[in-house]
């Protein structure tokens, strides 16, 4: 699932021949759907479990992949939305788990280790799926990418883990409304569109460079240094006897990514997504662990799903913007427009947790 975004922005790019902005716009698309689809989805982990979650988007995988790799830009666009409804609650899923399973002490590395495998499937889905884009052509990339994450569901689809502490009875009533959304709660999502934010510029404007370098067949290298690096952070943030507040996470990977598009060669550019990407792990896995934190079982699986639409409005709002400032004015700026939106976003959170500490 990690390589999607770069092989729908190759598919549009290198495939359609459009520029970096319409590539924005596909991606969110799909993010919106995610984003409308990933609460309702969390609902129903919480209500059902997570196999009869999961089925439609195995399913949807193997309608929608072929009819996306035949369409124009035109139709891409509703393809790419209904896609992104049916994505699988992959992260509220194993996270929701790993919460019913082990006590309160343990998330934080629980969670660290998730992240970890997570950019496990980072540095080897977008390396591999950029050589296929090379060597093949994006619209094999894209089906073998949607192989490959149907075999993945199938495979948890089997395992059907635990989404509550006792699964022999019948989960609690659950209170209509959004009574246990509370402010701490809100900030926590807030944090998590903008982690997006810069991961988006990262994301995309990794690609500008190389392509600008004529080198994006180094692509896979360059994305193995910045996954390192979040893997490692991960781990050392795991280990760590205390969390750290998300927005401080935030602020200070924002401040990190502006200048990566300063990279002259792809082998700077590897070293220059280092700093930024020890961060990505740890920012994800405290924005969760706090999530755990302040939510019910019974609320957490549509809690964690809330956090994945905010992970899909960040990126969404995202896409379009560092896509159109890299148009306009080259790689740099796409580094430089989603880093300070980062270090912005962080900033207003920080202040407003001040100030609700001193009321």
């Amino acid at each position: 699932m990690m390589a999607v975004p770069l092989v729908l922005t190759l598919l549009v790019v290198e495939g359609l021949g459009e520029g970096y902005g319409k590539a924005g716009l596909i991606a969110a698309l799909e993010t919106i759907g995610i984003g409308l689809g990933a609460p309702w989805r969390g609902r129903l982990l919480d209500r059902l479990g997570l196999r009869r979650t999961i089925v439609p988007s195995i399913v949807a995988i193997f309608v929608l992949y072929p009819l996306m790799v035949t369409a124009d830009y035109v139709w891409l666009m509703p393809l790419a939305f209904v896609s992104g409804l049916f994505v699988a609650p992959i992260h509220s899923a194993i996270r929701v788990s790993l919460a019913a399973t082990l006590p309160s002490s343990l998330h934080r590395s629980a969670f660290a280790l998730d992240s970890v495998m997570a950019e496990g499937s980072f540095i080897l889905g977008p390396a591999a799926a950029g050589v296929l884009v090379v060597l093949a052509s994006p619209q094999i990339a894209l089906l073998s990418v949607g192989g490959a994450v149907a075999a993945g569901l199938t495979i948890l689809w089997l395992l059907d883990p635990p989404t509550r502490s006792d699964m022999t009875t019948a989960p609690p009533e659950r209170v209509a409304g959004f009574g246990w959304l509370s402010p701490e709660l809100l900030m926590l999502f807030v944090i998590s569109g903008g982690a997006m934010v810069s991961l988006m510029a990262m994301d995309l404007g990794i690609i500008a460079v190389l392509r600008e370098l004529d080198a994006v067949a180094l692509v896979g290298v360059v994305y193995l240094g910045w996954g390192l690096s979040s893997l490692v952070g991960g781990l050392i943030y795991g280990a760590r006897p205390a969390s750290i507040r998300p927005s401080v996470l935030l602020f200070v990977m924002g401040l990190l990514t502006i200048p990566v598009g300063l990279a002259h060669a792809p082998w700077s550019l590897a070293l220059a997504s280092i700093p930024a990407g020890l961060l990505c792990a740890p920012i994800m896995t405290a924005s969760s662990e706090w999530i755990a934190k302040l939510t019910d079982e019974v609320r957490r699986g549509e809690a964690m799903g809330w956090q994945a639409s905010a992970f899909t409005v960040g990126g969404a709002l995202a896409a379009p913007l560092v896509g159109s400032a890299i148009d306009h004015r080259g790689a740099v700026a796409g580094f430089v427009v989603g880093g300070g939106a980062g270090v912005v976003i962080a900033l207003a959170v920080i202040v407003a947790q001040r100030s609700a500490a001193r009321v």
